[in-house]
């Protein structure tokens, strides 16, 4: 991707900006306003620089792993990229703007380009953050919750793994599953039991969560 920078506007900047304009109007009441809708303007338009910033990151990451050259159109633009980017334009958590950058390279990515179902996604991006995806991917095989949170790296506490499951099972990503139905669908690998199966549940990713997972997955950056 072509060299493009954009820069933020710094603090000492602001400053600088709204003393400039105590200077030439000092009635105090307009001075508030006017310096309350800058701060809001200039943190809104920082975000987006950082966004910009990151996708661009992304994009090169991708392009440089992939050794193909990505683009996208006008309607790739404004139906698919213009959405997501207002999101994390009004967004306040770090981590969740760069999961909605990874959506978006995610957009233009060659293997995506054409998929019908980005709107669907783009709305359940909402409702995720990392660690769900974290956890979807981890999810290609059943896992207990006791297996999962062994999984999981362990700066993340058991409880918030927990509940950030049961969210991915209420949004239909993920499916509950028994024991019984575990050992029917393993049995080809043999006669495998699990201890006191009648109170043991497992967790899989279902068919949804694994296109969900399968097309995000293609704009975060594989080290």
């Amino acid at each position: 991707m072509e060299e493009i920078t954009v820069s933020k506007t710094s603090a000492v900047e602001f400053i600088s900006l709204q003393l400039l304009k105590y200077a030439t109007n000092p009635n105090p009441v307009a001075y508030l306003i006017s310096a309350f809708c800058d701060g809001l303007n200039t943190l809104q338009t920082n975000k987006i620089v950082e966004v910009l910033n990151e996708l661009k990151a992304r994009i090169d990451n991708i392009e440089e792993k992939s050794g193909r050259n990505l683009y996208f159109d006008k309607v790739v633009f404004e139906e698919d990229i213009l959405p997501v980017l207002q999101k994390a334009k009004d967004g306040v958590n770090a981590q969740k703007r760069k999961l909605y950058v990874a959506f978006m390279a995610a957009c233009i990515h060659p293997d995506n380009l054409d998929c019908k179902n980005k709107g669907i996604f783009s709305n359940y991006l909402d409702k995720l953050d990392y660690l769900s995806i974290y956890i979807l991917n981890s999810l290609g095989w059943p896992l207990t919750e006791k297996k999962l949170i062994e999984k999981i790296d362990s700066k993340y506490d058991a409880n918030v793994i927990l509940v950030h499951l049961w969210d991915l099972k209420a949004n239909n990503l993920v499916d509950k599953i028994s024991a019984e139905e575990y050992e029917r669908l393993v049995r080809r690998y043999g006669n495998i039991k699990l201890r006191d199966s009648q109170n043991v549940f497992l967790y899989k990713r279902n068919k949804f969560g694994d296109e969900l997972l399968n097309f995000i997955i293609k704009g975060m950056p594989k080290e």
